[in-house]
C-alpha cells in the first residue's frame, strides 16, 4: 500500500511526515521477531529530517525490540542534531564502530539522491533530492507501508550510496569535542578513492519508487 503525503512544506507538514515514520516505526517494532537481526536504513540530508527525529522518539522501542539503524547524511549540520542523532545509533548498536553506523555523501555527486528510510523488509519511504534546500523541497513523499519489492529497491540504493560515502569525522558525533564547518569539501582520512567511487555509482539503483 502506497500513501502519498502532499501540501505545503510548512510545520504541519512536518508534523504529518513525523507522525508518519512514527506510525511505520511502531508497526516495524510490533511486527519484529527478535530472533532475527533487525534493522532500518536511512539515507538523509540531515540528522534534523523527520525520520531521524522519529528514531530519537522511538529509540527505546526500538531498543527493547532488537533493531538497529544505519544512516547516510548528505549535511554535518545541525550540529546538536547529529550528535544526538547518532548517541541513538550507538545505543541501539552499542558493539558496532562508528563507521559502521553514519556515513557522510560528502561528494556533491551523491546529493541528487532523494532521502530515503526502510523500515524491515516491506515499508519504505522516500522524500526529496538531499541538495534541496530545507525551506524548499518538494513536499511530495511517499510511504510505501506493505512493498517488499519497493523496500529492496530502497535497501539496495542504501548499499549502493553506503560504500560510496566516507566514516563521519568523530568531532562532529561526540558531545564535547569542537566541530569544524564541515564544509563541501573537507578532507577525511576515510575517503573512497576516485576508482571505488565511480564504480559504487555504476548502476546506482537510486529511483524514486
Amino acid at each position: 500500500m502506497r500513501v502519498v503525503v502532499g501540501s505545503n512544506v510548512s510545520t504541519e507538514f512536518r508534523q504529518a511526515e513525523l507522525e508518519r515514520h512514527l506510525e511505520a516505526m511502531s508497526r516495524f517494532v510490533e511486527q519484529a521477531d527478535k530472533k532475527d537481526a533487525l534493522c532500518c536504513t536511512m539515507i538523509l540530508r540531515s540528522a534534523a529530517s523527520t525520520p531521524a527525529q522519529a528514531l530519537i522518539h522511538m529509540k527505546d522501542a526500538l531498543l527493547s525490540a532488537g533493531v538497529r539503524a544505519r544512516a547516510i547524511l548528505a549535511r554535518l549540520e545541525p550540529e546538536d542534531e547529529l550528535k544526538q542523532f547518532f548517541s541513538c545509533l550507538r545505543e541501539l548498536a552499542p558493539d558496532e564502530p562508528a563507521a559502521e553506523l553514519i556515513r557522510w555523501a560528502r561528494n556533491p555527486r551523491l546529493l541528487d539522491a532523494h532521502e530515503q528510510a526502510t523500515y524491515g523488509d516491506a515499508m519504505c519511504w522516500s522524500g526529496d533530492a538531499m541538495r534541496r534546500d530545507a525551506g524548499k523541497r518538494n513536499p511530495l513523499v511517499l510511504f510505501d507501508m506493505d512493498a517488499p519489492d519497493a523496500a529492496q529497491l530502497s535497501t539496495r540504493a542504501f548499499s549502493a550510496l553506503w560504500g560510496a560515502s566516507v566514516p563521519v569525522p568523530e568531532r562532529h558525533l561526540v558531545a564535547g569535542v569542537p566541530a569544524k564547518p564541515s564544509g563541501a569539501y573537507e578532507q577525511t582520512s576515510g575517503d573512497a578513492p576516485t576508482t571505488a567511487l565511480r564504480r559504487n555509482l555504476q548502476g546506482w539503483p537510486l529511483v524514486r519508487h
